[in-house]
Protein backbone atom coordinates (compact mmCIF):
# COMPACT_ATOMS: atom_id res chain seq x y z
CA UNK A 1 0.00 0.00 0.00
CA UNK A 2 2.96 2.46 0.80
CA UNK A 3 4.15 1.76 -2.78
CA UNK A 4 0.94 2.58 -4.29
CA UNK A 5 0.62 5.64 -2.49
CA UNK A 6 3.87 6.78 -3.92
CA UNK A 7 3.11 6.12 -7.21
CA UNK A 8 0.06 8.26 -7.16
CA UNK A 9 1.64 11.27 -5.38
CA UNK A 10 4.55 11.29 -7.67
CA UNK A 11 1.67 11.14 -10.43
CA UNK A 12 0.16 13.77 -8.94
CA UNK A 13 3.25 16.05 -8.24
CA UNK A 14 4.77 15.63 -11.97
CA UNK A 15 0.68 16.96 -13.16
CA UNK A 16 0.81 19.58 -10.88
CA UNK A 17 4.42 21.15 -12.48
CA UNK A 18 3.39 20.10 -15.94
CA UNK A 19 0.25 21.83 -16.27
CA UNK A 20 1.08 24.64 -13.76
CA UNK A 21 -1.46 23.96 -11.03
CA UNK A 22 -0.58 26.64 -8.55
CA UNK A 23 3.16 27.00 -7.61
CA UNK A 24 4.86 25.34 -4.85
CA UNK A 25 3.52 26.83 -2.00
CA UNK A 26 -0.46 25.90 -3.54
CA UNK A 27 -2.02 23.84 -0.62
CA UNK A 28 -2.00 20.37 -2.77
CA UNK A 29 1.19 21.00 -3.98
CA UNK A 30 2.57 21.13 -0.19
CA UNK A 31 0.08 18.18 1.43
CA UNK A 32 0.94 16.31 -2.19
CA UNK A 33 4.37 16.44 -1.35
CA UNK A 34 5.40 16.37 2.36
CA UNK A 35 3.90 12.99 2.13
CA UNK A 36 5.27 12.08 -0.62
CA UNK A 37 8.93 13.06 1.32
CA UNK A 38 7.59 11.45 4.99
CA UNK A 39 6.63 8.05 3.12
CA UNK A 40 9.42 7.54 0.62
CA UNK A 41 12.22 8.76 3.95
CA UNK A 42 10.26 5.44 5.41
CA UNK A 43 11.75 2.88 2.72
CA UNK A 44 15.23 3.86 4.34
CA UNK A 45 15.29 4.70 7.69
CA UNK A 46 16.15 0.54 8.46
CA UNK A 47 15.41 -0.57 12.22
CA UNK A 48 15.10 2.68 13.43
CA UNK A 49 11.27 2.94 13.64
CA UNK A 50 8.38 0.29 13.20
CA UNK A 51 6.78 0.33 10.48
CA UNK A 52 3.82 2.28 9.36
CA UNK A 53 0.78 0.89 10.70
CA UNK A 54 -2.66 -0.18 8.36
CA UNK A 55 -4.43 3.09 10.46
CA UNK A 56 -1.44 5.71 8.97
CA UNK A 57 -1.96 4.48 5.57
CA UNK A 58 -5.97 4.26 5.53
CA UNK A 59 -6.08 7.67 7.60
CA UNK A 60 -3.68 9.01 4.96
CA UNK A 61 -5.15 7.90 1.58
CA UNK A 62 -8.25 9.98 3.11
CA UNK A 63 -7.08 13.39 3.75
CA UNK A 64 -4.48 13.69 1.01
CA UNK A 65 -7.21 13.28 -2.08
CA UNK A 66 -9.72 15.46 0.14
CA UNK A 67 -7.44 17.90 1.10
CA UNK A 68 -6.05 18.20 -2.72
CA UNK A 69 -9.58 18.43 -4.42
CA UNK A 70 -11.38 20.32 -2.21
CA UNK A 71 -8.91 23.37 -1.93
CA UNK A 72 -8.09 22.91 -6.28
CA UNK A 73 -11.90 23.21 -6.31
CA UNK A 74 -12.31 26.35 -3.98
CA UNK A 75 -9.19 27.66 -5.39
CA UNK A 76 -10.33 27.51 -9.23
CA UNK A 77 -14.36 28.20 -8.74
CA UNK A 78 -13.33 31.27 -6.53
CA UNK A 79 -13.13 34.56 -8.94
CA UNK A 80 -9.53 35.61 -10.24
CA UNK A 81 -7.85 38.30 -11.10
CA UNK A 82 -6.24 38.63 -15.10
CA UNK A 83 -3.18 39.29 -14.01
CA UNK A 84 -2.00 36.78 -10.53
CA UNK A 85 1.40 37.82 -10.65
CA UNK A 86 1.14 41.14 -10.87
CA UNK A 87 -1.39 40.62 -7.76
CA UNK A 88 1.17 38.74 -5.61
CA UNK A 89 3.64 41.96 -6.11
CA UNK A 90 1.33 44.54 -5.68
CA UNK A 91 1.78 46.46 -2.09
CA UNK A 92 -0.11 45.55 0.91
CA UNK A 93 -2.13 48.43 2.34
CA UNK A 94 -1.24 49.33 6.04
CA UNK A 95 -1.65 51.74 8.86
CA UNK A 96 1.50 53.27 8.81
CA UNK A 97 0.75 54.58 12.57
CA UNK A 98 -0.73 51.94 13.95
CA UNK A 99 2.26 49.06 12.84
CA UNK A 100 4.79 51.47 14.96
CA UNK A 101 2.40 51.76 17.49
CA UNK A 102 2.10 47.58 17.73
CA UNK A 103 6.07 47.45 17.00
CA UNK A 104 6.85 49.93 19.97
CA UNK A 105 4.69 47.56 21.88
CA UNK A 106 5.95 44.54 21.41
CA UNK A 107 10.31 46.02 21.59
CA UNK A 108 8.82 46.76 24.97
CA UNK A 109 7.12 43.84 26.03
CA UNK A 110 9.06 41.19 24.54
CA UNK A 111 11.56 41.74 26.96
CA UNK A 112 10.12 41.95 30.11
CA UNK A 113 7.83 38.90 28.75
CA UNK A 114 11.51 37.27 29.18
CA UNK A 115 12.30 38.74 32.24
CA UNK A 116 9.61 37.74 33.72
CA UNK A 117 10.41 34.42 32.64
CA UNK A 118 13.86 33.91 33.87
CA UNK A 119 13.15 35.42 37.02
CA UNK A 120 10.85 32.43 38.15
CA UNK A 121 13.47 29.78 36.57
CA UNK A 122 16.39 31.49 38.59
CA UNK A 123 14.71 30.82 41.66
CA UNK A 124 15.45 26.86 40.70
CA UNK A 125 19.03 25.19 39.88
CA UNK A 126 20.37 27.34 37.28
CA UNK A 127 21.94 24.39 36.06
CA UNK A 128 18.95 23.41 34.15
CA UNK A 129 17.74 26.77 33.24
CA UNK A 130 16.88 26.10 29.58
CA UNK A 131 15.13 22.93 30.64
CA UNK A 132 13.21 24.74 33.33
CA UNK A 133 12.40 27.72 31.19
CA UNK A 134 10.29 24.75 28.77
CA UNK A 135 8.94 23.15 31.40
CA UNK A 136 7.47 26.12 32.97
CA UNK A 137 6.28 27.40 29.74
CA UNK A 138 4.29 24.01 29.28
CA UNK A 139 3.24 23.22 33.04
CA UNK A 140 3.25 26.34 34.43
CA UNK A 141 0.16 28.54 35.59
CA UNK A 142 1.51 31.52 35.40
CA UNK A 143 -0.72 35.11 34.12
CA UNK A 144 1.58 38.14 32.67
CA UNK A 145 -1.70 39.55 31.21
CA UNK A 146 -0.70 41.59 28.08
CA UNK A 147 3.04 40.15 28.19
CA UNK A 148 1.52 36.81 26.64
CA UNK A 149 1.23 38.68 23.40
CA UNK A 150 4.66 39.44 22.52
CA UNK A 151 4.84 36.48 20.63
CA UNK A 152 1.76 36.48 18.74
CA UNK A 153 2.51 40.25 17.75
CA UNK A 154 6.07 39.63 16.92
CA UNK A 155 5.00 37.03 14.37
CA UNK A 156 2.47 39.33 12.90
CA UNK A 157 4.75 42.27 12.54
CA UNK A 158 7.56 39.90 10.76
CA UNK A 159 5.00 38.75 8.15
CA UNK A 160 3.43 42.06 7.23
CA UNK A 161 6.97 43.43 7.77
CA UNK A 162 8.41 41.21 5.00
CA UNK A 163 5.91 41.90 2.62
CA UNK A 164 6.27 45.55 3.24
CA UNK A 165 10.10 45.61 2.73
CA UNK A 166 11.91 47.39 1.32
CA UNK A 167 8.99 50.22 2.54
CA UNK A 168 9.59 48.98 6.05
CA UNK A 169 13.22 49.30 7.19
CA UNK A 170 15.91 47.09 7.48
CA UNK A 171 16.96 48.03 10.97
CA UNK A 172 12.95 47.94 12.15
CA UNK A 173 12.87 44.20 10.09
CA UNK A 174 15.84 42.89 11.95
CA UNK A 175 14.85 44.15 15.72
CA UNK A 176 11.18 41.95 14.68
CA UNK A 177 13.86 38.88 13.88
CA UNK A 178 15.71 39.68 17.41
CA UNK A 179 11.94 40.00 19.26
CA UNK A 180 11.16 36.26 17.75
CA UNK A 181 14.27 34.51 18.85
CA UNK A 182 13.82 36.32 22.03
CA UNK A 183 10.29 35.50 22.31
CA UNK A 184 11.08 31.53 21.19
CA UNK A 185 14.26 31.51 23.78
CA UNK A 186 11.48 32.86 26.47
CA UNK A 187 9.74 29.49 26.31
CA UNK A 188 12.56 27.58 24.90
CA UNK A 189 10.12 26.79 21.67
CA UNK A 190 11.39 25.95 18.25
CA UNK A 191 8.33 26.71 16.52
CA UNK A 192 8.23 30.25 16.62
CA UNK A 193 12.38 29.81 14.84
CA UNK A 194 10.05 27.68 11.92
CA UNK A 195 7.53 30.11 11.74
CA UNK A 196 10.33 33.45 11.11
CA UNK A 197 12.42 30.85 8.98
CA UNK A 198 9.49 29.68 6.69
CA UNK A 199 7.78 33.18 6.49
CA UNK A 200 11.13 34.55 4.98
CA UNK A 201 11.62 31.67 2.49
CA UNK A 202 7.83 32.01 1.38
CA UNK A 203 7.51 35.78 1.22
CA UNK A 204 10.98 36.04 -0.59
CA UNK A 205 9.96 33.08 -3.58
CA UNK A 206 6.38 34.55 -3.72
CA UNK A 207 7.81 37.85 -4.52
CA UNK A 208 10.43 36.58 -7.30
CA UNK A 209 13.80 37.11 -4.73
CA UNK A 210 14.78 33.61 -4.55
CA UNK A 211 14.58 30.35 -6.22
CA UNK A 212 13.76 27.02 -4.86
CA UNK A 213 17.60 26.11 -4.66
CA UNK A 214 17.94 28.88 -2.35
CA UNK A 215 14.98 27.07 -0.46
CA UNK A 216 16.79 23.59 0.09
CA UNK A 217 19.82 24.82 0.94
CA UNK A 218 18.26 27.35 3.75
CA UNK A 219 15.84 24.38 4.67
CA UNK A 220 19.21 21.83 5.49
CA UNK A 221 20.59 25.32 7.45
CA UNK A 222 17.47 25.28 9.47
CA UNK A 223 17.22 22.25 10.09
CA UNK A 224 20.85 22.00 11.22
CA UNK A 225 20.16 25.14 13.71
CA UNK A 226 16.95 23.11 14.73
CA UNK A 227 19.30 20.52 16.28
CA UNK A 228 21.48 22.48 18.06
CA UNK A 229 18.38 24.30 19.68
CA UNK A 230 16.87 21.06 20.85
CA UNK A 231 20.40 19.99 22.31
CA UNK A 232 20.57 23.28 24.24
CA UNK A 233 17.18 22.29 25.76
CA UNK A 234 18.28 18.83 26.58
CA UNK A 235 18.53 18.22 30.04
CA UNK A 236 20.94 15.84 31.36
CA UNK A 237 20.54 13.07 33.93
CA UNK A 238 24.53 13.12 34.98
CA UNK A 239 27.37 14.78 33.97
CA UNK A 240 28.42 12.70 31.02
CA UNK A 241 27.14 13.09 27.45
CA UNK A 242 25.18 9.53 27.29
CA UNK A 243 22.01 10.93 27.02
CA UNK A 244 22.70 13.41 24.50
CA UNK A 245 19.96 13.00 21.19
CA UNK A 246 22.64 11.84 17.89
CA UNK A 247 21.59 13.66 14.65
CA UNK A 248 19.86 10.29 13.49
CA UNK A 249 17.92 10.38 16.79
CA UNK A 250 16.88 13.86 15.86
CA UNK A 251 15.70 13.61 11.87
CA UNK A 252 14.08 10.00 13.51
CA UNK A 253 12.22 11.80 16.21
CA UNK A 254 11.12 14.82 14.85
CA UNK A 255 10.27 13.99 11.34
CA UNK A 256 9.83 10.37 10.56
CA UNK A 257 8.41 8.86 13.86
CA UNK A 258 4.87 11.27 14.04
CA UNK A 259 3.84 8.97 11.32
CA UNK A 260 4.98 5.75 13.02
CA UNK A 261 3.27 6.98 16.56
CA UNK A 262 -0.09 7.93 14.82
CA UNK A 263 -0.68 4.25 14.64
CA UNK A 264 -0.28 3.83 18.32
CA UNK A 265 -3.31 6.51 18.84
CA UNK A 266 -6.49 5.24 19.95
CA UNK A 267 -9.94 6.31 19.62
CA UNK A 268 -10.78 8.23 22.77
CA UNK A 269 -14.33 6.86 23.92
CA UNK A 270 -14.62 9.97 26.24
CA UNK A 271 -18.53 11.34 26.28
CA UNK A 272 -17.44 15.03 25.97
CA UNK A 273 -17.84 15.96 22.23
CA UNK A 274 -14.19 16.41 20.03
CA UNK A 275 -12.40 16.82 23.69
CA UNK A 276 -8.57 16.36 21.68
CA UNK A 277 -9.75 18.79 18.63
CA UNK A 278 -11.61 21.74 20.62
CA UNK A 279 -9.40 21.56 24.05
CA UNK A 280 -8.73 25.45 23.45
CA UNK A 281 -12.90 25.84 23.70
CA UNK A 282 -12.82 23.49 26.94
CA UNK A 283 -9.48 25.29 28.14
CA UNK A 284 -11.86 28.57 28.24
CA UNK A 285 -15.17 27.29 29.77
CA UNK A 286 -12.70 25.34 32.57
CA UNK A 287 -11.57 28.73 32.94
CA UNK A 288 -15.30 30.06 33.73
CA UNK A 289 -16.26 27.11 35.75
CA UNK A 290 -17.54 24.77 33.92
CA UNK A 291 -17.01 21.29 34.81
CA UNK A 292 -14.72 19.82 31.76
CA UNK A 293 -11.95 17.77 30.80
CA UNK A 294 -8.96 19.76 29.74
CA UNK A 295 -5.81 17.57 27.82
CA UNK A 296 -2.48 19.52 29.48
CA UNK A 297 -0.51 20.65 26.50
CA UNK A 298 2.20 18.11 26.24
CA UNK A 299 1.39 14.76 25.05
CA UNK A 300 2.15 11.30 25.92
CA UNK A 301 4.97 10.11 24.98
CA UNK A 302 4.74 6.57 23.18
CA UNK A 303 8.21 4.45 22.06
CA UNK A 304 8.07 3.65 18.15
CA UNK A 305 10.69 2.20 19.60
CA UNK A 306 11.91 6.13 19.77
CA UNK A 307 10.36 7.99 22.45
CA UNK A 308 8.08 10.70 20.94
CA UNK A 309 5.36 12.78 21.69
CA UNK A 310 3.71 14.10 18.14
CA UNK A 311 1.61 12.19 16.15
CA UNK A 312 0.66 14.37 12.72
CA UNK A 313 -1.85 16.62 11.81
CA UNK A 314 -4.07 13.67 12.01
CA UNK A 315 -4.17 12.62 15.37
CA UNK A 316 -6.97 15.09 17.58
CA UNK A 317 -9.22 14.67 14.48
CA UNK A 318 -8.73 10.12 14.29
CA UNK A 319 -8.94 10.15 18.17
CA UNK A 320 -12.29 12.11 18.93
CA UNK A 321 -14.12 10.96 15.61
CA UNK A 322 -12.01 7.95 13.73
CA UNK A 323 -11.65 8.47 9.91
CA UNK A 324 -14.66 10.47 9.78
CA UNK A 325 -13.05 13.00 11.97
CA UNK A 326 -9.89 12.83 9.33
CA UNK A 327 -12.55 13.01 6.47
CA UNK A 328 -13.94 16.05 7.63
CA UNK A 329 -11.02 18.15 8.93
CA UNK A 330 -9.21 17.44 5.87
CA UNK A 331 -12.21 19.36 3.85
CA UNK A 332 -12.36 21.91 6.60
CA UNK A 333 -8.12 22.34 5.69
CA UNK A 334 -9.01 22.56 1.81
CA UNK A 335 -11.33 25.03 2.02
CA UNK A 336 -9.70 27.16 4.68
CA UNK A 337 -6.50 26.89 2.37
CA UNK A 338 -8.12 27.03 -0.95
CA UNK A 339 -10.08 30.49 0.00
CA UNK A 340 -6.48 31.54 1.78
CA UNK A 341 -4.55 30.86 -1.42
CA UNK A 342 -6.77 32.27 -3.96
CA UNK A 343 -7.28 35.76 -1.83
CA UNK A 344 -3.44 35.37 -1.97
CA UNK A 345 -2.90 35.00 -6.07
CA UNK A 346 -5.95 37.62 -6.17
CA UNK A 347 -3.46 40.43 -4.23
CA UNK A 348 -5.14 40.94 -1.19
CA UNK A 349 -3.50 41.53 1.65
CA UNK A 350 -5.23 40.40 4.57
CA UNK A 351 -5.05 36.50 2.12
CA UNK A 352 -1.12 37.34 1.46
CA UNK A 353 -0.34 37.43 5.44
CA UNK A 354 -3.30 34.85 6.28
CA UNK A 355 -1.81 32.46 3.63
CA UNK A 356 1.46 32.96 5.50
CA UNK A 357 0.39 31.55 8.65
CA UNK A 358 -1.88 28.73 6.91
CA UNK A 359 1.27 27.41 4.63
CA UNK A 360 3.65 26.87 7.40
CA UNK A 361 0.75 25.05 9.04
CA UNK A 362 0.16 22.37 6.33
CA UNK A 363 4.37 22.32 5.45
CA UNK A 364 3.79 20.80 9.27
CA UNK A 365 1.21 18.59 8.56
CA UNK A 366 3.50 15.50 9.26
CA UNK A 367 4.27 16.69 13.02
CA UNK A 368 1.53 17.78 14.57
CA UNK A 369 -2.12 20.21 14.12
CA UNK A 370 -1.83 23.75 14.79
CA UNK A 371 -4.95 25.58 13.79
CA UNK A 372 -7.57 23.49 16.16
CA UNK A 373 -5.03 22.91 18.77
CA UNK A 374 -3.69 26.18 18.29
CA UNK A 375 -7.19 28.00 17.45
CA UNK A 376 -6.39 31.09 20.23
CA UNK A 377 -3.45 31.73 18.36
CA UNK A 378 -4.55 31.59 15.22
CA UNK A 379 -7.59 33.83 15.78
CA UNK A 380 -5.56 36.32 17.47
CA UNK A 381 -2.89 36.32 14.33
CA UNK A 382 -5.70 37.45 12.27
CA UNK A 383 -7.15 40.27 14.34
CA UNK A 384 -3.88 41.57 14.31
CA UNK A 385 -3.52 41.05 10.72
CA UNK A 386 -7.21 43.12 9.90
CA UNK A 387 -6.69 45.77 12.09
CA UNK A 388 -2.89 46.32 10.91
CA UNK A 389 -3.76 46.19 7.13
CA UNK A 390 -6.67 49.25 7.32
CA UNK A 391 -5.39 52.31 6.23
CA UNK A 392 -8.14 53.94 8.43
CA UNK A 393 -10.20 52.40 10.97
CA UNK A 394 -13.45 53.88 11.69
CA UNK A 395 -16.26 53.47 14.70
CA UNK A 396 -19.03 54.94 14.00
CA UNK A 397 -21.62 53.44 17.44
CA UNK A 398 -24.53 55.82 15.95
CA UNK A 399 -24.45 56.35 12.14
CA UNK A 400 -26.66 59.35 11.15
CA UNK A 401 -29.79 58.67 8.94
CA UNK A 402 -29.10 59.50 5.32
CA UNK A 403 -31.20 62.88 3.72
CA UNK A 404 -34.00 61.10 1.00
Amino acid sequence: MEIAILIILAVMLIAFRIYKIGDYFSPWFITAAIWFVMIFAMQFQGDLLYPLSDQFLVSISLWIPVLCVSSLLTYYLLPSVKDENAAVLSDVSLSDKLFNVIYVISMIITPMYLYQMLKIVMMFDTADMLYNIRILAVFGDQDFGFLNYSYILNQVLLVIALWKYPKIPKWQLITIYIAILLSCFAIMEKGGLFFAFFATIFVLFERGYIKVRTIIIWALVIFFLFFLFNLSRQMQSDNNNTNETTIFDFISMYILSPPVAFGMVDIDVSEQFGSHTFETIYLFLERFGYNVEVHTKLQEFVNVPISTNVYTVLQPFYQDFGYTGVTFFALVYGLLSGWAYRQLRNGSGIGKCLYTYIAQVLILQFYQENIMLSLVAFIQFIFFVVILTQRKLTFNLFPRKSSP
